[in-house]
């Protein structure tokens, strides 16, 4: 462990990176989201403003140029209102709870921390005047009414529904968003994984046909000159933001893999290769990390061109007029699904330099970021930050959160899978416990997304418990670990509620595959035999080429199995087992018999 770290934990320090002008004589006093600023506000009786965003974002860019920089907004704020400010993805917890909106995200509350009002995008002088004076004004005269809409907090109690009820609802939901799509933005894997998977499990031909228009109409959002996926488009697949987010490569990685995997279709591992050749020519840190987003903007640029003007240009051409502003940030959570996007583009291409990549950012976070009680931070300054000029407040006060230990979970389960080493696997037993430690409801189940910290509305975010139950269900297989697997399920029954379903319902693919995954069950590819046969080798390989989003592969010693004259491979579930396998080309056929493809 970093021993800079070490010392910087024991004594509680906090360094805070200020955004351009906040906290600046005359600029609006910006406050990190703590329960000072909360207290702060009860006890002067002022309104709360809260602004969520992030680097990457260009509304939020225009809002602090044009809006947040204004003389009057500025009085009016400073005068009237405690102003917190959050990076949605230095702060994975906040970011979720206000992505309802977008970014940037503005809500308003009472001293109380009750929400009074919240709306998405940014807004000019005038308009925003409009509003702070209307809340003011509600609230000298005790007029302001609660906001129906406003984040839901922790579920009461677990719901009883059967799993497959809410598998079956949330089918329907995803299916909604698919069937005509022509666009949108593309930041999380998991829906059209989602998508794939019940193809592959169920032979289900229309989520096979929309997880295929989708994937096609995905290579015409990457850029064809430098490579990388565009983040959203509009109407069309090629009417693209010109805005690359780390979201959306990681996302491209996985779903492109999994869909050549599952087609073979050539188009997708160039797209693969498309977003590999992106990421390692712009977007990588010397230490093998990558940094959270470029934006659509470029320093300089003449005034009689636009972005996409600029975008439309060759290589060189771009070139000549400088790279776009690359936010340097390095985030665990999202470096943990281009890890996990990598893993799964070595599975399907057998490309030896995806894993590389994979094992040295893996390796590196783990080295400078999993601390001695097991659970990865998800930001530390460094000095490629030292040049950007930012507009939200980061701090490196080291802080747990659950979306950062179920998403390196995964990572490092697939590392795992593909390698055998149990360096990965020990990783991942010491975050899965930290997890449960660090999260864990005990009385109703289910996980909190950060630690209390003293402020309002605490709850427990359903896609992140979604990917947690992935994890600790997978983990449990492997370890054999029942609690592992119960607190999955008791995680999925706890934060899945009615109200919060029907408010993510449409963007809940974690919940998704999740469901699919319990309720089909896993696949377990066992080896029995010397790591050092080439044999046990073979066989683990032919285990890690199958398409199978469920499986866990790796080897053991004899014991739950016989130890033969040869090594041997053993597929089970909690249900059925395999006769012992000999011949690596006899793995794909006996895989096949646990899906339900053919019922």
């Amino acid at each position: 462990m970093n021993k800079n770290l070490i010392l910087s934990l024991a004594m509680g320090l906090v360094t805070t990176y200020l955004p351009l002008q906040a906290w600046a004589d005359g600029g609006i006093r910006w406050q990190n989201w703590s329960s000072e600023a909360f207290t702060e506000a009860r006890e002067n009786n002022k309104l709360i403003l809260i602004n969520v965003g992030h680097e990457g974002c260009t509304a939020c860019r225009f809002m602090e140029k044009n809006t947040f920089s204004n003389k009057s907004v500025i009085e009016l704020v400073n005068n009237n209102f405690v102003a917190i400010q959050v990076d949605s993805e230095a702060r994975p917890d906040i970011g979720e709870r206000y992505s309802d909106w977008a970014w940037p995200a503005n809500a308003f509350m009472q001293p109380d921390g009750t929400q009074v009002l919240a709306f998405a995008g940014s807004r000019r002088p005038d308009k925003y005047l409009t509003v702070l004076n209307k809340l003011i004004d509600g609230h000298r005269t005790d007029t302001l009414q609660a906001d129906e809409l406003a984040p839901y907090g922790a579920a009461q109690s677990p719901a009883t529904t059967e799993l497959t009820v809410l598998r079956d609802e949330l089918r329907e939901l995803q299916d909604d968003v698919f069937r005509n799509k022509k666009g949108g933005v593309f930041e999380n894997a998991e829906p059209l994984r989602h998508l794939l998977l019940r193809s592959h499990l169920y032979g289900d031909a229309e989520a096979k046909r929309m997880a295929i228009a989708t994937l096609d109409g995905l290579t015409q959002q990457l850029d064809s000159i430098w490579g990388g996926m565009f983040y959203v488009s509009f109407g069309n697949w090629d009417n693209v933001v010109v805005e690359k987010r780390m979201e959306s490569q990681a996302a491209a990685l996985q779903v492109f893999a999994e869909g050549y995997q599952l087609t073979g279709n050539p188009a997708y591992s160039d797209a693969i290769n498309s977003v590999h050749r992106y990421l390692t020519s712009f977007m990588r840190s010397k230490e093998g990390s990558f940094f959270a987003n470029q934006q659509d903007r470029v320093i300089g640029l003449p005034d009689n061109m636009d972005i996409d003007d600029y975008y439309a240009l060759d290589d060189n051409g771009r070139r000549q007029l400088g790279i776009p502003v690359i936010d340097h940030t390095v985030y665990t959570d999202v470096n943990a699904r281009v890890i996990l996007g990598y893993v799964m583009a070595f599975e399907a291409t057998g490309n030896q330099t995806y894993l590389e990549v994979a094992i040295t950012a893996a390796k590196h976070l783990i080295d400078k970021r999993q601390t001695s009680n097991g659970w990865m931070i998800q930001f530390l300054p460094g000095t490629d930050l030292s040049s950007d000029q930012r507009i939200h407040v980061l701090t490196d006060k080291a802080v747990p959160y659950l979306r950062t230990q179920s998403d390196f979970g995964l990572a490092l389960l697939s590392l795992y899978n593909v390698t055998a080493d149990p360096y990965w696997k020990r990783s991942a037993i010491q975050l899965a416990d930290a997890l449960k430690r660090e999260f864990e409801d005990t009385k109703q189940g289910g996980f909190y997304g950060a630690p209390d910290d003293g402020t309002p509305g605490r709850r427990k975010p359903l896609e992140d418990n979604a990917a947690a139950a992935r994890f600790l269900f997978l983990l449990g297989v492997l370890e054999k670990n029942d609690e592992y697997r119960a607190s999955a399920e008791r995680a999925i029954r706890a934060s899945a509620s009615p109200e919060a379903v029907k408010r993510e319902g449409r963007i809940t693919g974690d919940l998704a595959m999740a469901l699919e995954t319990i309720t089909a069950g896993y696949v377990e590819f066992s080896v029995v035999g010397d790591i050092n046969d080439p044999r046990t080798e073979a066989l683990l390989q032919a285990g890690r080429r199958v398409f199978e989003p469920r499986k866990i592969v790796h080897i053991e010693s004899a014991g739950r199995y016989p130890k033969r004259t040869a090594p041997a491979m053993y597929i089970c579930n909690d249900e059925t087992c395999s006769m012992p396998l000999f011949k690596p080309a006899a793995v794909a056929k006996q895989a096949k018999q646990f899906t339900y493809a053919d019922l």
